[in-house]
């Protein structure tokens, strides 16, 4: 398909050029020859785009295997969401069985000191447990839409670069009233196909494995000490080291390598892959009518 996209333009071209010989035209022809340049310009941005898959992908293996930025960012978001949700359910459970325990309320006047008990230890158990463990879980599961959020940006880049921008905008770049919409639909797939998961990649390549380990070494602790009535008696014990407000603590001081990974990274690479679509889009798809990349070079 993109060889017959590429093929497209060159014929525009040849009917322009012909069309002007035919007629006697000079700016016709001059105008064909422009379109033959544009049809080269096109040709050359998709044998560099084959070239530049080759290498990443590994798709000539018997020359070069390539590392998969696709499949290695997909990978890296994946084992972290998978982490997110076991660090969410080992906070998020015993949280709630708590919670259900302070809303008991005896009112038997026989266990008038019984109830007293149980109304001391709800405090505690609220205020070091309770109310910073779902705090806590809310700001993990944002940050786990976050996360899927880009797995699934990520998939679509890699489904729809090709077929979806990268033929589309080689098509429509053939005719000069859509240029600018082809140049722009060339620039969204190679920023798609190429920037977006290679920095993904780079970027979790950084913080993945500290959180990794970090959240995995929290959950197994969180499971240790919060089970069951575990749950009730460590969760209203502020310091030691069967506490689960002070590993509460211990998560939110950790926290800054998952944020960085899920918010600021994303941001820069969305804003850098922004950048690689709109730079090609002018590079290939400007306002002038032929001539348009030799102009700008």
């Amino acid at each position: 398909m993109l060889l017959l996209a590429v093929l497209f333009s060159f014929m525009i071209a040849s009917i322009i050029f012909m069309a002007g010989l035919i007629a006697s035209n000079k700016k016709l022809k001059s105008y064909g020859v422009g379109e033959f340049y544009e049809a080269g310009a096109s040709l050359i941005f998709v044998v560099f785009f084959m070239l530049i898959a080759a290498l990443l992908f590994g798709i000539l293996p018997g020359l070069y295997i390539g590392v998969d930025p696709f499949n290695t960012s997909l990978s890296y978001i994946y084992s972290t969401i998978d982490a997110t949700q076991s660090l969410i359910k080992a906070l998020y459970e015993p949280a709630m069985l708590a919670y259900f325990y302070t809303s008991i309320n005896i009112n038997i006047d026989t266990l008038e000191t019984a109830t007293t008990i149980l109304n001391y230890l709800s405090i505690p158990l609220e205020l070091y447990f309770i109310v910073p463990a779902t705090a806590l879980s809310s700001l993990l599961v944002e940050g786990l839409m976050m996360l899927y959020l880009e797995f699934y940006l990520i998939l679509f880049a890699m489904y729809a670069a090709i077929p979806v921008f990268l033929i589309p905008g080689v098509f429509l770049r053939s005719l000069l009233p859509t240029r600018t919409v082809g140049g722009l639909l060339i620039g969204a797939a190679f920023a798609f196909f190429f920037v977006l998961p290679t920095l993904f990649s780079i970027a979790f390549l950084f913080t993945f494995k500290g959180t990794m380990q970090y959240f995995i070494a929290a959950t197994s602790q969180l499971n240790s000490i919060s089970q069951g009535s575990e749950a009730i008696t460590n969760g209203a014990i502020p310091n030691g080291p069967n506490s689960i407000p002070q590993e509460i603590k211990s998560i939110q001081a950790g926290m800054g390598s998952f944020w960085i990974s899920v918010i600021f990274y994303p941001a820069l690479i969305l804003a850098l892959t922004y950048f690689t679509m709109t730079t090609l889009a002018e590079l290939l798809g400007g306002l002038t009518p032929s001539g348009g990349i030799l102009s700008r070079i």
